[in-house]
C-alpha cells in the first residue's frame, strides 16, 4: 500500500518464485513500477492497483501488506485510519508489516531521526513516530503486535498479525 516503485514487492518475487504481489498507487507512481517490474522479470506476477489509500478499496486477497516508508508522510488521525484500513483487509492470520524510521518513546531521538522528524514536520503532514504511537494504532486496528526487527539504522520492521480467532465474551 503505497508501493511507490513497487522494489520491495520486486525483490520479494525475485527471492520467492512461487511469491505474487500487488502495488496500489497513484497511477503516476505506477507507470514507474510498471517499467521495473517487467525490467526485473516479475511484471507477470505483480498486480499495479491505482488508487488512494484512503479512500479507495484495499487489495483484500493479500496475505501481508507492506506500509513502507509511508506513514511518517501523515498525521496521526491519518495514520491510524490508514492501520484501520490495512487491518480491516487482511484475512485471519494476516501480517501488516510497517517499515520506517522510529523515534524513541521520549520523542526526542536518536538526533538524526528527531531532525529527520522536524523537516517531515515542515514539508509533509506528519513527522517520524515512535514504536510505542505505531503499537498504539496496532492494538485499536485488533492486531497482535509481534517483533520489531532492526534493518538500518534507526529503521525497522514492526509486524503485526491479524487473530485467526477473534476473542469471545460469555455472560
Amino acid at each position: 500500500i503505497g508501493g511507490g516503485t513497487g522494489i520491495y514487492s520486486i525483490a520479494c518475487l525475485q527471492r520467492h518464485p512461487s511469491l505474487e504481489a500487488c502495488v496500489l498507487d497513484r497511477p503516476e507512481v505506477l507507470k514507474v513500477a510498471h517499467e521495473m517490474a517487467v525490467e526485473y522479470g516479475v511484471g507477470n506476477r505483480i498486480a499495479l492497483i491505482a488508487g488512494d489509500m484512503f479512500v479507495d478499496p484495499l487489495p483484500n486477497n493479500c496475505q501481508a501488506i507492506l506500509l513502507s516508508n509511508v506513514l511518517h508522510d501523515w498525521d496521526e488521525p491519518a495514520c491510524e485510519a490508514l492501520v484501520r484500513r490495512c487491518a480491516d483487509a487482511l484475512p485471519p492470520g494476516g501480517m501488516l508489516l510497517i517499515h520506517d524510521v522510529f523515534l524513541n518513546d521520549e520523542l526526542d531521538g536518536p538526533l538524526p531521526i528527531a531532525l529527520y522528524s522536524a523537516a517531515l514536520f515542515t514539508l509533509t503532514e506528519g513527522r517520524a513516530y515512535s514504536q510505542a504511537e505505531y503499537v498504539r494504532w496496532l492494538d485499536k486496528a485488533g492486531l497482535n503486535v509481534g517483533e520489531m526487527l532492526p534493518t538500518l539504522i534507526h529503521c525497522g520492521l514492526l509486524v503485526a498479525r491479524k487473530p485467526v480467532w477473534k476473542s469471545v465474551t460469555f455472560s
